[in-house]
């Protein structure tokens, strides 16, 4: 005898759940409340970010105050998320529920794009001058002992008439 999968869930009467792996950004402050679904919350009771995975890999963060109103909304790639959660929920604390889904959205894009700033490294100062001192497009540096400006001597002269 077969027995085929749709009558084993006709008997348990439950679904099957797909089991994804744990993304990256969860650790410390972050649960899985569902498949598919985290949410981000440093203090009980504060401020928390749920995340949803969306089709394409992104996840869609909502900032949800404490008393559950909508603060800020946007998506953002697995590998920005652990660190935008944290910087959405510590400006919940500064933040009015925006008047309408576009403020929301400017909230999250500004906040996500100070995150991806203060993630840039910055250049090492020694690095920098290496790579510049040889350049092309540099001028030749002048020999030892030469005036950074053109002398009056040096520069040609004009004869009156």
């Amino acid at each position: 005898m077969t027995i085929s999968n749709a009558s084993v869930l006709k008997q348990t009467g439950s679904t099957p759940q797909l089991a994804l792996p744990e993304p990256t950004f969860s650790g410390p402050g972050w649960r899985q409340p569902r498949s598919g679904t985290w949410v981000y919350q440093e203090t009980p009771g504060g401020a928390h970010v749920q995340a949803v995975l969306l089709d394409d890999g992104n996840w869609f963060l909502d900032l949800w105050s404490p008393q559950s109103r909508l603060l800020a909304s946007g998506s953002a790639p697995a590998d920005e998320v652990a660190a935008l959660a944290p910087a959405l929920t510590a400006n919940a604390a500064r933040w009015t529920p925006p008047s309408g889904l576009d403020a929301s959205r400017r909230r999250f894009t500004a906040t996500a794009e100070a995150v991806r700033a203060h993630a840039r490294p910055v250049p090492d100062e020694a690095r920098v001058r290496a790579a510049t001192s040889s350049s092309p497009a540099r001028p030749q540096a002048l020999p030892a002992g030469t005036p950074a400006t053109p002398s009056a001597a040096a520069a040609p002269t004009r004869r009156h008439r």
